[in-house]
């Protein structure tokens, strides 16, 4: 057995691992835009009772997630079509069926991965943007009450 059907194989799983990967990442992007905006509402009422660096370490916390999901998730939804095109070609070329259904239900599977990619990746920047926008705010307040 050679390195290709090594590789073949693991790539004959599909994109259904793929699929669960960006799922958790979606609900991890969830979870850290609902937790953001709690801690953004929290900040802004008692923006009096912060140091200057406490208050950029409390505002950037947990953007990171949001910028590397935002930025990482179209390609995870990327590499699983292409797993889930090379799975519908090699089953078509291993299948005594041949048609244009075998084509488009395995490249159809495959594009979900696309689309949960963008799925992932739109909310997260949106939000990555929004929390970033709003930082900038609230440290021109904080500096303009400071003065």
């Amino acid at each position: 057995m050679n390195l290709t059907d090594v590789i073949l194989k693991l790539a004959l799983v599909g994109g259904d691992p793929i699929l669960y990967i960006l799922l958790l990442m979606s609900v991890i992007t969830l979870a850290v835009i609902i937790e953001r905006l709690m801690s953004y509402k929290f900040i802004e009422k008692n923006l009096d009772k912060y140091e200057p660096l406490e208050l950029r370490l409390q505002l950037e916390k947990r953007l990171g997630i949001l910028a590397t999901f935002g930025n990482n998730a179209p390609f995870i939804g990327l590499f699983g079509t292409v797993l889930g095109v090379i799975k519908a070609f090699h089953h078509l070329g291993t299948s005594s069926e041949f048609g244009v259904r075998v084509v488009m239900t395995g490249i159809s599977e495959a594009l979900v991965a696309t689309a949960m990619g963008l799925f992932v990746a739109i909310p997260a920047v949106i939000g990555y943007n929004y929390f970033v926008r709003k930082m900038r705010f609230l440290l021109m307040i904080y500096e303009e009450k400071r003065r």
